[in-house]
């Protein structure tokens, strides 16, 4: 970093770093040109190593030593050899990132994870590193301990201020714009920590633009070590870019204009940002986690397609209603609009093929995958979730784009899918384990089940939680209840049969499976960021609240209407 920033950093930080250094944050040898980048702790030797016997590298952490953030403190307190009344708050602030916030911040923790080993290695050296993660650390225990709200924010502001000096110290080389972009994914995608409102766009956007500078900065190496390396890092950071657009595409119309639009690269390593993604596939032989995507970042990146999507499809359907109610009014009889315009066509074309990627998609074989080495996130985990956000996405696809459902599952006259067309169906979906001869809702209501059975099969603890409430958010809002028990039970017009029915067995599924939900998310409470799950669970239950009473509603919409929209993620 620039001498401005470093200067920024107070003295004790080195005694700090001393400190922590002799506890557990192990120094590699630097690399020939001196850089440090995220993923130089995973050296090629070690993913071999580990390659070959696909069992966990010995460096195995057990990130499942503090099951919650209070027990975390706790122990750090315990801990210290020094007395509390002299233990300085930044000091407690470092020690509580790398003790626990590290952890949930990634899939998976250990030496191989990425913001505990590069940060560990560059945090005494940067101001900017440096305060981020005190921020992410007060933030964090915000949650239990109100003072610390204003320190966060106090030292998100730090962090701001440092970047701009680093901004102002003239043209950066590529290793300070590498440092200087894992900070805004430090500070940036954590700002729901502070304040569950803030979206953080304006630092997806500093993102994107400054992943841009360094592909443009880059120049094709000769040397095989010096190539291998810059792709780990633009792999490393251009799909914590497309996770991080993911959550934002869910709950902000028009992300697409801050990022992965087309650009030129002069020296011919991309031509487009979009597709210089690189996304692991069956045709790789071995497939290392990401901290953000897992091992299917393609089927994030559909994921992201789908709630972009339905967020323009949705908009464009509530501008149509207001604007035929607003003639309604005016000319004093009712106007429905067309849906067959070009607009509207053009977004079913789109989710039609969407759809059809989602069905052909196929995760990574289990043998294909290499362990990461943490005992909480056994590699197994990140099929479930690949499957469970395949699935989640085509919920999405279906409840907004009804056409597409019924073509898949016709509704006739019975309610049931003709046998001709259920043969067509089971082939459609044959990796379900759901029946295909239902009525389009039904249908609608197993695949939510199914999503939430695949959630269930991680435990709590799982390093994949923080990737996990997006998904909880779409599944939850699908376990609907039937019409005739959904009704306002005060109703005059709702018939006494219906009032009597027996509760069925599959009325006690949805009930368990919101079950689940509920207590889940309330675990995640205690273990990740409060805020933007608080709001998570607040959303579901109002979107099951109004459908409980009939009403036909999309969580998007709910969200929007009570001013909800956060990073869930």
């Amino acid at each position: 970093m620039t001498s401005n920033s470093n200067s920024a950093l107070p003295p004790s930080a080195k005694t700090l770093a001393r400190e922590l250094a002799g506890q557990e944050l192990e120094k590699e040898e630097p690399s020939k040109d001196g850089a440090t980048s995220p993923t130089d702790s995973i050296s090629r030797p070690q993913v071999e190593r580990m390659e070959e016997s696909n069992q966990p590298s010995r460096s195995r952490r057990d990130s499942g030593q503090y099951t919650d953030s209070l027990s975390a403190i706790r122990q750090q307190l315990h801990e210290s050899t020094v007395p509390e009344f002299l233990l300085p708050l930044p000091t407690m602030l470092v020690e509580y990132y790398f003790n626990y916030v590290c952890q949930i911040f990634s899939s998976f923790d250990g030496i191989l994870n990425p913001f505990r080993s590069t940060v560990g290695k560059l945090w005494d050296g940067s101001a900017p590193i440096y305060y981020a993660i005190q921020s992410m650390a007060a933030a964090f225990l915000s949650n239990h301990f109100p003072r610390m709200s204003s320190v966060g924010v106090q030292m998100q502001r730090e962090t701001f201020r440092c970047l701009y000096q680093v901004q102002q110290g003239g043209l950066p080389n590529p290793e300070n714009l590498d440092k200087t972009l894992l900070t805004v994914l430090l500070v940036g995608q954590t700002t729901a920590w502070h304040n569950p409102n803030d979206l953080g766009l304006v630092h997806l956007k500093s993102a994107k633009r400054l992943n841009r500078r360094r592909l443009e900065q880059q120049v094709i190496q000769i040397d095989a070590d010096a190539a291998s390396r810059a792709q780990r890092q633009n792999e490393f950071f251009e799909q914590c870019i497309l996770y991080w657009d993911m959550l934002a595409g869910f709950v902000v119309d028009d992300v697409d204009e801050f990022g992965f639009g087309k650009t030129e690269v002069e020296n011919g390593l991309v031509n487009t940002l979009e597709n210089s993604i690189s996304i692991p596939c069956d045709d790789k032989e071995k497939v290392f986690p990401h901290p953000w995507t897992g091992v299917s970042p393609k089927v994030q990146k559909l994921f992201a397609e789908v709630g972009r999507l339905v967020r323009r499809y949705r908009k464009a359907m509530r501008q149509d209603a207001a604007s035929a109610n607003f003639l309604s009014l005016d000319l004093g009889f009712e106007i429905q609009y067309p849906s067959d315009s070009s607009a509207i066509q053009g977004m079913l074309s789109k989710a039609q093929s969407l759809e059809e990627e989602l069905l052909s998609f196929e995760p990574p074989s289990l043998t294909k995958l290499v362990d990461a080495g943490d005992e909480n996130t056994p590699v197994q985990q990140y099929i479930y979730l690949a499957e469970a956000y395949r699935y989640a996405a085509l919920l999405e696809i279906y409840r907004t784009f009804s056409q597409i459902l019924t073509k898949r599952v016709p509704l006739t006259d019975n309610g049931l899918a003709s046998s001709s067309t259920s043969d067509l169906d089971h082939q459609t979906f044959h990796f379900l384990p759901i029946p295909n001869s239902q009525a389009p809702e039904d249908f609608l209501v197993s695949l939510a089940l199914h999503t939430v059975s695949l959630l269930e099969k991680l435990p709590s603890n799982s390093g994949t939680r923080c990737l996990q409430p997006i998904v909880h958010i779409v599944a939850a809002s699908e376990l609907r209840f039937s019409s005739t028990s959904t009704n306002d039970p005060l109703s005059p017009f709702l018939p006494a049969s219906s009032i009597f029915n027996s509760i069925t067995s599959r009325e006690v599924d949805i009930a368990s499976a919101r079950r689940f939900i509920v207590t889940r998310l309330q675990e995640f409470q205690l273990s990740l960021p409060a805020k933007p799950i608080v709001k998570a669970l607040e959303l579901i239950q109002e979107t099951w609240a109004r459908q409980d009473l009939g009403q036909e509603v999309h969580w998007m919409d709910v969200m929007e209407q009570m001013g909800w929209a956060s990073i869930f993620g």
